[in-house]
């Protein structure tokens, strides 16, 4: 069966606008303002986008907003997003989601004529035309949704030509109010949907979904709310051609991406070693339209048991700043890193000894940082010259840096601990 004529619309879901991304951490001024408007950036990169591809309508499914945080700033991006649509004759159709319900869309005043909200489960069909043509009709669909074909028939009353071709039906995923997820009973029956399309918020679960005859779209967020949403996010173009052939098509859209790289030190032999490989694995990373900041979460392991000294804090927070020296561009692609040191795998120990050496750790970590006079001192206080005849002890700690000693003492005790009673 044919469509009536080719449709191309752009799926959205989960805007979430002015909602700040989370565990974002400590940030400079010029790229904390790119990450407080990623969300609002994110959004009018999409409608940019509908202009350029010249949609025939924009959905948005979900979480448009945060209702229980009311934000001036993201009315606005609603309301001027929406208009630079409607000078286009553009149309919006919009459903909630849980953090933006229904309520919540029927007391923002006056939304501009373009924008048609699905609401909730009983709504009538509506139909999205192009000139006086109808393209497709949407319908509002939850979880515990049965269309079958006969009643889809009904729904569409006299939308079907004499040829007995119909438009394309898209279902709009509204959620269930009814009760939570968890306390859904499982069903017993197959529940069937006679749809084209089924537009989906961001984190539906597939298997509550009703069988359809078509094609489920869960659309992720256009901005990456965390940093377990890694990689490209924006939204969909969908098209569907005279013979109902589709094609779907990522648009990215989010000016902040997100990633969790794994960097082995085995065989490491240098700090600069291991800057040189961390900066290889950014260079693999595809460059993704439209990103502005990369917030990567870095994780040093290992498969032998040895640490090498990666395993603290202090050397960590040391690498992460000396990488981001190395690539952040103030004029170009700004970088964000985190390390996460080694994890000292303690199951290699003696169950005996390892509380011993959990204790010999913190304690050097509550320990006050010392300074190379204090090193002096010690030498002075312990007579070691006497014992060795040699001042290379005195030179000793006027060179060696004073965290690299308690870098050498975690080593020590490490190595320490995990040989006892080995031959």
């Amino acid at each position: 069966m044919k469509v009536t004529k080719p449709v191309r619309v752009m799926h959205a879901a989960n805007l979430q606008l002015d909602c700040p991304l989370r565990s974002a951490g400590a940030l400079n001024d010029d790229i904390r303002e790119i990450v407080e408007l990623a969300t609002i950036t994110a959004f009018d990169r999409i409608i940019t986008k509908c202009l350029e591809k010249d949609v025939d309508a924009l959905l948005i499914t979900g979480n448009s907003f945060d209702a229980s945080y009311p934000s001036l700033a993201a009315e606005v991006a609603l309301r001027d997003g929406f208009g630079r649509l409607a000078e286009r004759q553009i149309p919006v159709f919009l459903s909630p989601g849980r953090l933006d319900p229904a309520s919540a869309w029927q007391e923002i005043p006056r939304l501009p004529e373009n924008v048609h909200l699905i609401l909730e489960s009983d709504d009538a069909p509506l139909d999205l035309t192009d000139h006086g043509r109808l393209l497709a009709t949407l319908l509002p669909v939850t979880a515990e949704t049965t269309i079958e074909p006969d009643e889809l028939t009904h729904l569409l009353g006299d939308r079907s030509d004499s040829q007995g071709s119909r438009p394309l039906v898209i279902g709009m995923l509204i959620p269930d109010r009814s009760f939570e997820k968890r306390e859904r009973p499982r069903l017993t029956t197959t529940r069937f949907a006679a749809l084209d399309w089924l537009a989906c918020p961001a984190g539906t679960d597939a298997d509550s979904l009703p069988l359809i005859d078509g094609h489920v779209l869960i659309q992720a967020s256009p901005q990456g709310m965390s940093s377990t949403e890694t990689g490209s996010h924006g939204a969909t173009l969908l098209e569907v051609d005279a013979q109902r052939k589709t094609r779907r098509t990522p648009i990215s859209a989010a000016p902040v991406r997100w990633e969790t790289l794994v960097q082995l030190v085995d065989h490491v032999n240098s700090r600069d070693d291991l800057l040189e490989r961390m900066i290889a694995q950014l260079e693999r990373l595809p460059l993704i339209e439209g990103e502005e900041v990369r917030i990567i979460d870095w994780k040093l392991d290992r498969e032998a048991s040895d640490t090498k000294g990666w395993e603290t804090e202090a050397v960590a927070a040391e690498i992460a700043s000396a990488l981001t020296e190395l690539t952040d561009q103030p004029d170009g692609l700004r970088y964000v890193h985190r390390v996460r040191p080694v994890d000292l795998d303690l199951t290699i120990i003696e169950p005996a000894h390892r509380e011993v050496l959990t204790e010999y750790l913190l304690a050097l970590e509550r320990r006050a940082p010392t300074n190379p006079a204090a090193y002096s001192k010690w030498i002075k206080e312990a007579r070691v010259d006497e014992v060795l005849k040699s001042t290379r002890w005195e030179d000793w700690a006027e060179a060696i840096p004073t965290e690299q000693v308690t870098q050498l003492a975690q080593q020590l005790g490490w190595k320490w601990c995990s040989s006892i009673g080995k031959k």
